[in-house]
Parts: structure tokens; C-alpha cells; sequence
């Protein structure tokens, strides 16, 4: 994998004793004592946890004096709290979390004012009534992710991609819309939303309701022309999903598949399915830029197509400005990220790939030791110990700015 290559690439480099760039050896920024910071992880097997904790472990923790200690499996608030006491014990200052688990955050605030430890949300949102409820707390830094409205927009720009390609006939992969799953859900109400104004689809429900559907759904335009089935639930371990996914395919052809999360658990489906019918399914995926999908790109199905047409989503480095928040506070500059003590709410974009060469190419920003998206040098002038000019404005304008335009720029400009 791509990531092994990074980590070997770094390895030699370090052994041959040969002149490696600035963030390659931590002493270059700051001499005592290395930080640990725990990392809360949501599924240590799922392929975007995998990816952010390579860009800490790979990279991060490369080029500044940290060790990152991170979580098992958690599923709860109650897990997390549980994981928060672990990490006192092992001298952990702060807590960067991917759980973000919405009913339980102000106590796990509270448990974390209790143990003294810095909180932030790696990629995640809050909502309003959670942000009033801990925004003043000294220990709560912040959030860092995408803005709901841009989660559902990921669900339209899909849609009108594939019904640019002609697309008739979809197959909707809800995910855990139907359990809860706030991303999932407003990804497929924007799909629905787009088919209804693009394509004639005819609502029997609002779509945001529908988008909930707990059971195999079918629509169709006015005049037929137009067929899509909602099909709920996760994929993994024989989830409903799969299931499901067989019971709208064996309903007739497929011309699109559009998933509101990855699509690598079922792809053995898919491809059964275009042998069967003996033509193409144009496959879409919010996802995430991952070493999977990656791979992915690189194979070719039975008709000389990649297995995956479309990617959007959240890539390695977007974790960084999380890395920079827990960083500054537990260096006793908090005020760098907050304004008038206030903890940040900052947002995120994702980014699009239609083919290989796209996607390698922007994998390759976000993963690279030596071009990255956001890299060690930007982290290190939005952190004050680092860079006295580090402020508040210069941290939100750095960690908005995660457009590939925007990571383009600091690269090159860099180079």
C-alpha cells in the first residue's frame, strides 16, 4: 500500500543518514519532553480511521515531538469517558476524538475539565444546543468538519454527475440513515432532492422522510422513464444493507449505484450484477480518500472500468488543524485557537475524484511526506510555539482553507 511506501521512504531516509526536510526530526522545533496526546478512535478496521491515524502516526509523529496513544473500538460516550481516565494514567495531555458522540459530549467535557485534558473533534460537527452547553468550558478546544449543508450538496453533486452520464435506473446505498446516522441521512436526502429536481422522480414522502426509509424503497418518475430503489442499512458482517442491495437487483438492470458511505464491502455484488445483466454500473461513493480506494481505482471490472467511477469525500491531512488545536493548548496557548475564550467551530470541504488519474493525484496531496495538503510547516505557523505570529484568525483561515485549489497553492508555493 501507498501508506507503507511512505512509511519505508521515511525509514531510509532516516537511516541513510541523508539531509531530511524540517518536520522529518522533531528536535528541529522544540527541545524537552515529547507530548502525548490520546486519540479516540470510532473503529480501528474502518478505512477512514485507518487513514487519519496513519497521517498522526506516519506523519505527525514524525516531524513534532508527540506520541499518540490510541483507542480501541468505541462506541459511546460511556467508552470514551472510560478511555479519557486510561489516557491520564498514561500522561496524556489531551484528546483528539474521531467518536464525537452527540448525546454524551458534555460529559465527556466534564470528565475531561475533571482530569485536566484538552478535547477537541478531529472531524466532526456539534450542534448548536451541545456547542452553548460547552463553548465557555477551558478544556473544550473546539470542532474541526464539514458543514451539514456541504454533506448534503455531496449528495447532489453525485447525483447530477451520474444523471449527466445518462444514468436511468439507481440504486441507492443509504447506509446507517435509517439507524441514526445524521451524514448518512442528509447525504441521501440530497440525493433524492436532486432526483426529484433534475430527473422527474415523483416523492411519496418528503425526502428528507424518506431518506430515513427503514425498508427496500421503490420510485419512479411520472412516466417511468426513471426507477430508483432506497436500500437501507450497513454492509458489514451480513448487515440488512446486503440484503437489501440483492433485493433491488434482482428487480431488474442498474445503471448507477450511489452509496452514502463506501462501497467496498459489496462490491462482489456489483460485479455479479453487471455480468448478469452484461453491462456497466456507474458506482458513486462518499467515502473518503483512503488506501482502499486508492487500490481501487487501480483495478479494472469486466468491462475495462474501474470497479469505482466516483469519490467524494474527507482526506488523511483534514485532521491536521485538530493535531494544532490540541497542541497549542496543552503548550499553554489556548487563546491561539479561541477567540474571546470561546471554543471553535471550523469547517471543512471534501474533495471529488472521477477517474485514476484525478483521484492518485489528490491522494497524493494528502498523504505525501513531502507535498502534503496540510503539512508540518503549515501546522507549525499556526501553533504559537512555534510562530509567535499564530492567532486565532490565522488558525480558522488555515483550517478552512481545505479546498484542492487551496492545498495547491501552499504546495507549490512551498516548493
Amino acid at each position: 500500500m501507498r501508506r507503507k511506501f511512505i512509511s519505508l521512504t521515511l525509514s531510509a531516509v532516516l537511516a541513510l543518514g541523508v539531509t531530511t526536510p524540517a518536520w522529518a526530526a522533531a528536535e528541529t522545533y522544540a527541545d524537552g519532553e515529547v507530548h502525548t496526546i490520546g486519540v479516540v478512535v470510532y473503529d480501528p478496521d474502518a478505512s477512514e480511521m485507518e487513514m487519519f491515524s496513519d497521517y498522526y502516526r506516519d506523519y505527525i509523529q514524525a516531524g513534532f515531538p508527540v506520541k499518540f496513544i490510541f483507542s480501541g473500538k468505541t462506541t459511546s460516550a460511556e467508552d470514551e469517558i472510560q478511555y479519557i481516565d486510561k489516557m491520564k494514567e498514561q500522561g496524556a495531555e489531551g484528546i483528539i476524538s474521531f467518536g464525537g458522540f452527540a448525546s454524551g459530549i458534555q460529559d465527556i467535557i466534564e470528565e475531561c475539565e475533571k482530569e485536566e485534558m484538552y478535547y477537541a473533534l478531529g472531524s466532526n460537527t456539534i450542534s448548536d444546543e451541545n456547542y452553548e452547553a460547552v463553548k465557555d468550558n477551558p478544556y473544550y478546544m473546539g470542532s474541526v468538519g464539514p458543514k451539514l449543508e456541504d454533506v448534503y450538496q455531496s449528495g447532489c453533486d453525485m447525483t447530477e454527475y451520474f444523471l449527466d452520464k445518462g444514468a436511468k435506473n439507481f440504486v441507492i446505498m443509504s447506509g446507517g440513515a435509517s439507524s441514526g446516522n445524521r451524514l448518512h441521512q442528509v447525504r441521501t436526502w440530497g440525493m433524492l432532492n436532486t432526483l426529484e429536481e433534475k430527473a422527474g422522480l415523483v416523492l411519496t414522502e418528503e425526502a428528507e422522510t424518506l431518506s430515513t426509509t427503514e425498508e427496500v424503497t421503490k420510485l419512479s418518475s411520472e412516466d417511468g422513464s426513471v426507477q430508483v430503489t432506497i436500500c437501507p442499512g450497513y454492509t458489514e458482517q451480513d448487515g440488512p444493507g446486503l440484503d437489501n442491495l440483492s433485493t433491488a437487483f434482482a428487480d431488474g438492470n442498474c445503471d448507477a449505484l450511489m452509496s452514502a458511505f463506501h462501497v467496498s464491502t459489496y462490491l462482489d455484488k456489483i460485479a455479479d450484477k453487471e455480468k448478469e445483466q452484461n453491462s456497466n454500473i456507474l458506482v458513486g461513493s462518499i467515502d473518503s480518500f483512503t488506501d482502499g480506494n486508492y487500490e481501487l481505482f487501480q483495478k479494472k471490472d469486466m468491462f475495462g472500468n474501474a470497479p469505482v467511477d466516483y469519490v467524494q469525500g474527507k482526506y488523511a491531512s483534514l485532521a491536521g488543524p485538530a493535531f494544532a488545536m490540541i497542541y497549542n493548548a496543552i503548550t499553554g496557548n489556548s487563546d491561539t485557537v479561541k477567540e474571546n475564550g470561546q471554543a471553535a467551530r471550523l469547517y471543512q470541504g471534501f474533495w471529488t475524484a472521477t477517474n485514476e488519474k484525478d483521484y492518485e493525484e489528490l491522494y497524493g496531496y494528502a498523504t505525501g511526506i513531502y507535498e502534503n495538503a496540510y503539512s508540518c510547516d503549515d501546522l507549525q505557523g499556526v501553533i504559537k510555539v512555534f510562530d509567535d505570529s499564530a492567532t486565532p484568525e490565522k488558525f480558522k483561515e488555515l483550517t478552512e482553507s481545505s479546498s484542492v485549489e487551496d492545498a495547491k497553492a501552499r504546495i507549490f508555493d512551498e516548493e
